[in-house]
């Protein structure tokens, strides 16, 4: 997923007991709000230099099950060149965690 728009946003719904999330992280990334199960979060991915594959999200020891995250941009950040909003949303990967022992 890779939007500049703000309020985009992507959804994604899983079974399992945990989620992280990995995107792009930078000077002018700005913030991600993350909801989940009637929590929410919001991260601000800047950093010094831009860095990709980075996780941006991550939650644990939901009970197994259904679960939703939706994620969305809430703010760009400010591009040091121009002092003007600029930067993306990118998502390059969603990795969840399924328990070993459904069985027992």
């Amino acid at each position: 997923m890779l939007t500049d728009k703000l309020g985009d946003y992507m959804r994604f719904t899983f079974t399992g007991t945990a989620i992280s999330i990995f995107g792009t992280r930078g000077v002018k990334q700005g913030e991600i709000r993350f909801f989940y199960d009637d929590e929410a979060l919001t991260f601000d991915r800047g950093y010094p230099k831009l860095v990709c594959n980075e996780k941006i999200f991550e939650v644990s020891g939901l009970p197994y099950g259904e679960h939703q995250v939706t994620a969305f941009l809430l703010r760009k950040g400010t591009n040091p060149k121009t002092g003007k909003q600029d930067g993306v949303f990118s998502v390059q990967r969603i990795k969840y965690t399924v328990p070993d022992d459904l069985d027992d």
